[in-house]
């Protein structure tokens, strides 16, 4: 053995193969110590029963291995045969009677063979084999390692824990009991489906379900993790029921578009939830495994939950789009798959809203009934009666559009709405007015390829849609230059053109052509039906099976570079809006200009109501004022001379105001004579200041027209006034003398648009103001002209007052019509001179991009309007005719009034072909007072004193205020987003204009020393 050791020991030895092995030369009995297992004596291993064969058909079999028992029947030379090779090594076992022959034979050998009390391999008929052991890692490592008692209970298997279970819920008074684990999964699957099983049912009361037995539990379960378990699938099953609820509640009731549209969107949500919970919860094995799936449904659906719940809180479709629009913002903060989702119902929920956008505006043709202004309105348009009143009280009603700005969702900008509406209206001004238009035809719309008004909440989506509103706007365009070159293709479409659905025709058809229409019609039904076309895949389902069972916790890159969402509704709605505006708005603008006569209109009103026209304002001043006019007068018994007639206000007369008949006879011809088509203007138009009484009544020219050829019929009124303003205007020496007088001005229904009832308001206030000092000049021209007939002309205060009220009246009607209305009116006819021109210059593509756009802005009919208003306001605010201004105006009609109240003094004493002898060099005023020329002249400069001291102070406060604003001016330069240039008289701002007032009333400061 020491060899072998050593032997063993040394690496590298190099063995000797031709060796036997020493196995050979060992006995059974070495053999049998060395490894038991393989011991021929099996004798002492113990057999179960079980495995036994009946004991008594088991005999001793005589062979070569006595000891080996064998069932009968069976020989030991067959199967069981012992191998040649063992033969050698078996060793005679002692038989029971040679135990002594066999222990002598032992002693006398020397070896001690140990003899097994039982042989393995004999069948025993007692004792059976031991239960498998529960195998531990120590236990594998040390198989001599004694068990130990579990240390954690969870190492003693379910039954221990379910016993300490039992144990604790039976102190607390309960006691749970057991349930499998594979129906009680089935359980909490059809609860987690919102469907009834043994253990949950419907409660109808309180509207959820509830457990049946409350004390059920699977082995090896707690129970707060089989409650938390039981409460995840029940908030899944009531969340389910409740939206199943709202589904049905909208459908079975009349709802809203908008809430129909989420009902369904919220329906096949659900369902998508359910299919997917069902097919993967059948294949759950545990109830670990089945939580897991069913807590990203639940967290799903309870979201939803709180969604519809907030959303059931308004109770109009608008309202719903606005709050969606804020979940979906706050959403942005929460999972991504939830974000996504209820992004998605928010593009599927504003269908409805989209839908109608676009049938407004002309991108897809009107379902149902059409929005006319027969019908009521729909969602933001309303139809309503407009009562068009101007100042004299004249009514005109009629139905028109309406925004209504309260049924606008909150994430639409009132620039784009205000967009919207205006397009829908001047399309169907277009398909009114000018239905051979092609944009009145929906087909060539749809031939441009509109793009779909939906969310877009990607940049890339975003750049898509801006690629595809190009190539429709260009097609667009396109189209419309074409048809409009061919109008006469663009009239009713002929009956080839028809649809074939549409040529059954029965009038006008012999009774062979009706039969082929109807065999052809009983032909197309007989044909089988085609296949449905399918239908765009739900992007909430798809969403939900790709995403639904996946991690969605990382933001993915495109989610970090999505827009903000306040910026969603502009990039998405924005694009194709003004695309549509622009050329709607571009061909009404055309049509205006060229069809209607735009044009026309606005310088008739230029000329009549803000006197323009130079003719018109001597024409005028003659026919109201001259009292060497004949008279218009009605008297018993004298009968009218026949020449040149006229109110003679003037002239001092007693009875006032004038009839009709008499007003109709003076200021006959006065319009008709005067008015100068904007092609033919000539040397008529003199300044309105220049007027003096020496000037004759002119002859009308060669392009005389009658006053019922005038645009907008064009004619005098007499205003409608109350009745303290009728006694004012009984008074001739009063200034309201006139106020009865006014223009009475139709304008045609396709300019109702740009000319509002509200611009005719401020032409009608400023003709007012105009008339009055119109009269003022006559008057102080008189006192001029006619002061050298006095008697007595040495007194100082009447010179004084007869120059200093003409100067005044003189630079007032200078700054009126020069820096008042002429400058502002200049900058307004400029800025339409390129607006036309830039309509006028769209021929070609190229320039079609730019027409009527003035600084990047399209200009519709609504911004003509906007600018025309604009710039009567700055016109009245020159006039100082606008409302805070008001103080200021009373006090320039009390210098009015104190040159009329001088003018009846100064006729009184004896000035004038209506002197009487009895009258002196006085009069009484409104008080019952007696004035004379000083005291007029004292009330006069001081009230001009203080009028140019009020106006100073407005200079003043203007310019403290305009600092910052000429700032801006300098930087941002002086024409704004349309183009609209405030530049007055050459490179210089005029910012305030009363201080070219002060400048010509008192330019020494001539008031301001002795005031």
């Amino acid at each position: 053995m020491a060899n072998d050791d050593a032997r063993m020991a040394d690496l590298f030895t190099i063995p000797d193969f031709s060796q036997s092995s020493d196995n050979l030369n060992q006995t059974l009995l070495d053999l049998h110590k060395r490894n038991p297992l393989f011991a021929l004596d099996v004798s002492h291993i113990s057999t179960p029963h079980s495995l036994l064969p009946n004991v008594d058909s088991v005999t001793k079999l005589q062979g070569p291995d006595p000891h080996v028992l064998l069932p009968e029947g069976i020989s030991p030379d067959g199967f069981f045969k012992l191998p040649d090779i063992l033969k050698d090594l078996v060793v005679q076992q002692p038989r029971p009677d040679d135990t002594t022959q066999s222990e002598k034979t032992s002693t006398d050998t020397g070896q001690n063979i140990p003899v097994p009390e039982d042989d393995v391999w004999l069948l025993s008929d007692h004792g059976l084999l031991k239960r498998p052991e529960y195998m531990t890692w120590e236990k594998f490592t040390q198989p001599d390692a004694r068990d130990h008692t579990p240390l954690f209970i969870t190492e003693a298997g379910p039954s221990a824990f379910d016993a300490l279970e039992a144990q604790n819920q039976i102190q607390q008074g309960t006691e749970p009991a057991i349930l499998a684990e594979s129906i009680y999964c089935a359980c909490l699957l059809n609860l987690a489906l919102g469907r009834g099983s043994v253990l949950f049912s419907w409660d109808d009361e309180n509207k959820a379900f509830t457990k049946t037995a409350p004390h059920v539990k699977t082995s090896g379960v707690s129970v707060q993790l089989m409650q938390s378990i039981d409460k995840l699938c029940l908030g899944c099953a009531n969340a389910i029921r409740y939206l199943q609820r709202f589904v049905q509640r909208t459908f079975s009731n009349p709802s809203t578009p908008t809430r129909v549209a989420l009902a369904g969107v919220i329906d096949r949500l659900v369902v998508t939830v359910l299919s997917e919970l069902g097919a993967r919860g059948r294949l759950a094995r545990s109830i670990l495994q089945l939580s897991s799936l069913v807590r990203p449904v639940q967290l799903m659906l309870a979201s939803f939950q709180g969604l519809v719940e907030a959303l059931l809180q308004q109770r109009s479709d608008e309202g719903i789009l606005s709050r969606l629009f804020q979940e979906v913002q706050t959403s942005d903060y929460k999972d991504s798959l939830l974000r996504e989702a209820v992004a998605q119902v928010l593009r599927l929920t504003s269908r409805p809203w989209t839908d109608f956008v676009e049938e407004w505006i002309g991108l897809k043709s009107e379902d149902g009934t059409p929005v006319s202004k027969r019908g009521t309105g729909k969602a933001f348009i309303k139809v309503a009666e407009r009562l068009w009143i101007d100042d004299v009280g004249f009514e005109l009603e009629g139905p028109d559009y309406f925004l209504d700005e309260d049924k606008i969702p909150s994430f639409l900008g009132a620039d784009v709405a205000q967009t919207i509406f205006e397009t829908g209206r001047n399309l169907r001004f277009l398909r009114e007015h000018h239905p051979e238009n092609p944009l009145s035809r929906q087909d060539l719309i749809d031939s441009a390829g509109p793009p779909k008004l939906e969310w877009q909440f990607d940049w890339d989506s975003i750049q898509n849609l801006e690629r595809r509103v190009n190539r429709y706007r260009d097609a667009l365009r396109l189209a419309v230059e074409r048809g409009a070159s061919t109008k006469a293709s663009f009239g009713t479409p002929s009956a080839s053109e028809e649809p074939a659905g549409r040529q059954l025709e029965f009038f006008g058809r012999s009774d062979e052509q009706i039969a082929q229409t109807i065999l052809a019609s009983m032909g197309r039904l007989d044909q089988p039906l085609q296949p449905p076309t399918s239908a765009a895949p739900d992007p909430v389902a798809t969403l939900l099976r790709a995403r639904l069972y996946k991690d969605t916790t990382d933001r993915t890159e495109n989610d970090s570079f999505s827009p903000h969402w306040s910026l969603v509704p502009l990039l998405s709605f924005g694009p194709i809006i003004h695309a549509q505006s622009a050329v709607v708005h571009q061909e009404c603008m055309r049509l205006l200009f060229s069809a209607h006569g735009l044009r026309i209109h606005i310088d008739l009103l230029k000329q009549c109501y803000l006197m323009g026209n130079g003719l018109l304002c001597s024409r005028l001043s003659h026919a109201l004022f001259d009292a060497d006019l004949e008279t218009a007068e009605r008297k018993a018994g004298v009968a009218l001379a026949g020449g040149v007639m006229g109110l003679r206000l003037g002239g001092g007369r007693e009875n006032w105001p004038p009839a009709s008949s008499e007003l109709r006879l003076a200021l006959m011809g006065v319009l008709s004579d005067s008015y100068r088509h904007p092609g033919t203007r000539g040397p008529q138009h003199v300044p309105p200041h220049s007027i003096t009484t020496t000037s004759s009544a002119p002859t009308a020219s060669a392009s005389r027209i009658s006053d019922s050829d005038l645009p907008g019929e064009l004619s005098f009124a007499v205003r409608d006034l109350a009745p303290e303003q009728i006694d004012r205007c009984m008074d001739p020496d009063a200034l309201e003398a006139l106020d009865f007088l006014r223009l009475s001005y139709k304008p045609p229904v396709t300019l109702r648009t740009v000319i509002s009832p509200i611009v005719l308001v401020k032409y009608d206030r400023i003709f007012g103001f105009l008339l009055r000092l119109l009269r003022m000049l006559y008057i102080v021209d008189q006192q001029f002209f006619r002061s050298s007939m006095l008697e007595d002309n040495s007194n100082t205060a009447f010179i004084r007052f007869r120059i200093e009220s003409r100067h005044f009246v003189n630079q007032l009607a200078g700054y009126v019509f020069g820096m008042g209305i002429t400058t502002p009116w200049a900058v307004f006819e400029n800025w339409l001179d390129n607006v036309e021109a830039d309509l006028a210059g769209t021929g070609s593509r190229n320039s079609s991009s730019k027409a009527g756009k003035r600084g990047g802005h399209m200009i519709s009919p609504d911004r003509l309007q906007k600018r025309q208003e604009e710039v009567l306001d700055e016109i009245m605010s020159a006039l100082l005719l606008r409302k805070r201004q008001g103080p200021v105006l009373r006090l320039l009609e009390d210098i009015f009034g104190v040159i009329l109240r001088f003018s009846k003094l100064l006729r009184r004493g004896g000035i004038g072909p209506t002197r009487s002898s009895n009258e002196g060099k006085d009069a009484v005023n409104q008080d019952g007072e007696r004035e004379t020329f000083q005291d007029l002249y004292g009330i006069f400069r001081k009230k001009v004193g203080l009028f140019v001291a009020v106006c100073k102070g407005l200079v003043e406060k203007k310019a403290d205020s305009s600092t910052a604003g000429a700032e801006r001016t300098k930087t941002s330069g002086a024409r704004d987003e349309d183009g609209w240039d405030r530049r007055r008289g050459g490179d210089e701002l005029v910012d305030n204009p009363i201080e070219a007032l002060v400048l010509a009333l008192d330019m020494g400061g001539y008031y301001a020393k002795k005031s």
